[in-house]
């Protein structure tokens, strides 16, 4: 079933979406795990091209599901929940690597987080799928109403992706953050294994 947008359920549809899109892109996730990550090990400016990767990554993500919904809902219902099942696997997997690799992590010569692991991480976040489903208008809505959505979603993530850039690089600002960049990265890769966990259940629940 195809959900009605916040722009379709009251007058001041724009001021739900606008809400409602900074609530949920503030909220921890893997996308914005990884943000503070990067920001923790490689500072501020380093990581702001992580932006564009994310911007890119929500702006196919969000097209796919949009299409793929509407589709989807009338040939094979059970298609979103496979889809979600293989997200949650990809965050787990992220999550198990990066916990691999935390040992070496502030370590001269360790690898950083580059823009296609953000991108792929956030092509797979599940807030894509709600974003998609509540915020964004059904593609019968049109063109105008689509592209007004994808303007005021680009408006509001990329002053909040630099917000999680910042609270990371907050931590290295610390003399002693690099000699605890491990326990960062393990506590950021519980992050991610805890977000793929609930997406299980939660897909585990709806099954019932």
């Amino acid at each position: 079933m195809y959900f009605p947008s916040l722009s379709q359920l009251a007058p001041h549809g724009t001021t739900l979406m606008a809400l409602t899109i900074t609530a949920v892109l503030l909220t921890p996730g893997p996308t914005n795990t990884l943000l503070f990550l990067a920001g923790s090990r490689d500072g501020f400016r380093r990581s702001l091209r992580l932006i564009a990767a994310e911007w890119i990554g929500y702006m196919i993500a969000i097209g796919i599901w949009c299409a793929f919904l509407a589709l989807a809902a009338a040939i094979a219902p059970w298609a979103p929940a496979v889809a979600r099942a293989c997200a949650a696997t990809y965050i787990a997997y992220s999550a198990i690597k990066l916990w691999r690799t935390a040992a070496t992590a502030g370590a001269a010569g360790s690898a950083a987080i580059g823009p296609r692991a953000l991108f792929f991480v956030t092509l797979l976040n599940p807030k894509a799928f709600f974003f998609a489903t509540v915020v964004f208008p059904p593609l019968a809505d049109g063109a105008a109403a689509l592209s007004q959505a994808y303007l005021l979603f680009s408006s509001l993530l990329l002053p909040i992706a630099a917000l999680w850039i910042a609270m990371g690089t907050a931590v290295l600002a610390y003399p002693s953050a690099t000699p605890r960049q491990p326990l960062v990265h393990r506590i950021a890769a519980g992050v991610l294994l805890a977000f793929s966990g609930s997406m299980f259940v939660s897909l585990l629940a709806s099954a019932r």
